[in-house]
């Protein structure tokens, strides 16, 4: 009965919320609201550049391509980027020729592409590109481009208002600010809202809730171009946001492997790990950070020659967590300055990622019955994943524990998951303990596989007992991957460059038959 009652208050707020975007949709159409800013010059505060021109290269050179709904990215401007490298009269007529034939076909559309943040990202690139686009147009011309601008403006203020704080991302944050200077209304009031958006977004630690490295790198760029446009408009900030890029930076620097790669969890991948690093340089004092304190999120411990990523996030119903993959307790290794355990990564292509990517499979975790830890859904935030995640740690004087657990699989096959590592300080050694535990005394018989993904470029020689592997990294380097159980060598995919390639994966698989079946693995350089 509960349940029913909160579906149909669901159903009457969604009713009145597209009701409600209808008439406001409307009046627009109406002329009701009329564009009130006409100079939009020396507006441009791009710090770091995001955008994959792969993909542009990709759509740009077919006809229409404008009115493709599949590729997302075409939504969100990007393309006005490579008209401005491309330059001339031949860039500049291009640009308008596509905002123009774009702005009129989907103006008055009510969801996508005005849903998320495609509105803020589509703003804020007309803007960073204004001056080129203006530079040989006419009047005509410039007050259209005006026209579009100001109707996005209204339109953005319009679903900010009405937006769950934690479904305000930075590109909204950024396209906020920018309005509020534009129409000469910021004041102490807008800055305490930003303030609060970005907390809601940011954890405990400094860390984006979207737990994934490049989406918390893109945030702190936009947060530096909104300190750049305060310091622009003489607003004084304090120090509070100061403070914030700085942390969130600092952990930025330690959320990167020994081969300066970044570790692939929730859809991150390597293709801007240039723009990155110029975040790094930006900042001239960088503490490391230790997580003593940690709770939540992607867990790590790093020394002089290796580096051990661990995903202990607990995800929730939030915006921000919508794009978590279902990858709990998987892990990522490198030493001597090379990856060797990986998981499979992340694509921009397409504007999503593909659901098998997201899936348990994809990553260095354990999986029962071949199915996900989290349900994965394309189109909506999942509706089942882990209710509990629980992650412990301990320092010795010669080694490191690190643990967690999660309750994914308890409703389906009444199953808790744990994993412990152990990282050796003085030695190339990591050893792990996997625990499958049954909650009912009647056991039921699941099989289990617990996968761990290689980068490219390695070899594997399995030996006779079918209990360790030799493998042979790029440079030369050789580890020794032992199991208390049979192991197999199949094939895997990595993706790079949004392409994905073949490569391989260590698989421990068996059937529990016990309350409590352990599955103990070590990884040692030899």
């Amino acid at each position: 009965m509960a349940s029913m009652l909160q579906n149909l208050k669901k159903m009457i707020n969604n009713y009145f919320k597209n009701l409600t975007k209808y008439l406001f949709l409307l009046l627009l159409r109406l002329r009701f609201r009329k564009n009130t800013y006409e100079n939009f010059k020396d507006l441009n505060f791009k710090q770091n550049d995001f955008t994959n021109y792969k993909i542009i290269k990709h759509y740009i050179l077919k006809n229409n391509f404008i009115n493709n709904i599949t590729i997302q990215d075409i939504h969100s401007f990007n393309f006005l980027l490579f008209y401005q490298k491309l330059g001339g009269k031949k860039g500049i007529d291009l640009s308008k020729e596509n905002i123009f034939g774009w702005f009129d076909t989907y103006k008055y559309y009510m969801n996508f592409p005005w849903k998320d943040d495609y509105a803020s990202k589509r703003f804020i690139n007309i803007l960073y590109n204004y001056d080129f686009i203006c530079s040989t147009s006419n009047n005509k011309e410039i007050k259209k481009i005006n026209y579009i601008l100001n109707f996005h403006i209204q339109r953005i203020v319009f679903d900010i208002k009405r937006k769950k704080i934690e479904d305000v991302s930075s590109y909204d944050v950024l396209a906020f600010v920018l309005i509020k200077f534009i129409n000469n209304n910021f004041n102490k009031y807008s800055f305490n809202n930003i303030i609060e958006i970005v907390n809601s977004q940011i954890d405990e630690n400094s860390m984006h809730k979207s737990y994934n490295i490049l989406e918390h790198a893109k945030c702190i760029n936009n947060l530096n171009e909104v300190k750049n446009i305060l310091l622009f408009f003489k607003f004084n900030t304090s120090e509070i946001l100061n403070n914030k890029i700085l942390a969130m930076t600092a952990l930025l620097n330690s959320y990167k492997h020994n081969d300066l790669s970044l570790p692939l969890f929730n859809g991150c991948n390597n293709n801007h790990n240039i723009e990155i690093r110029k975040i790094f340089k930006e900042e001239q004092f960088l503490k490391n950070v230790s997580l003593k304190k940690f709770i939540n999120g992607i867990a790590f411990y790093k020394d002089q020659n290796k580096s051990i990523f661990f995903d202990v996030v607990q995800p929730t119903k939030y915006g921000f967590n919508k794009e978590l993959c279902a990858g709990s307790l998987a892990i990522e290794i490198s030493a001597e300055d090379e990856k060797i355990i990986t998981n499979c990564g992340g694509t921009e292509a397409g504007g999503k990622n593909p659901g098998y990517l997201k899936y348990s499979a994809a990553h260095s975790t354990i999986i029962i019955n071949n199915t996900n830890i989290s349900e994965i859904k394309e189109s909506y935030i999942n509706k089942t994943f882990p209710k509990q995640v629980i992650f412990e740690t301990k320092d010795y004087d010669n080694w490191v524990s690190i643990s967690g657990s999660h309750n994914g699989y308890l409703k389906n096959y009444r199953k808790i998951c744990k994993r412990e590592l152990i990282i050796n300080k003085n030695r190339s050694l990591f050893e792990g303990e996997d625990t499958i535990i049954s909650t009912k005394s009647n056991i039921e018989k699941t099989v289990y596989h617990i996968r761990f993904h290689l980068t490219p470029e390695i070899s594997t020689t399995m030996t006779k007992n079918k209990k360790n592997v030799i493998i042979k990294t790029k440079k030369n380097n050789i580890w020794m991957f032992k199991s208390d159980n049979e192991i197999m060598i199949e094939k895997s995919i990595y993706v790079k460059n949004d392409m994905a390639i073949e490569t391989s994966q260590i698989v421990i698989s068996g059937v529990t038959s016990l309350l409590k079946n352990k599955i103990k693995w070590s990884l040692e350089k030899i």
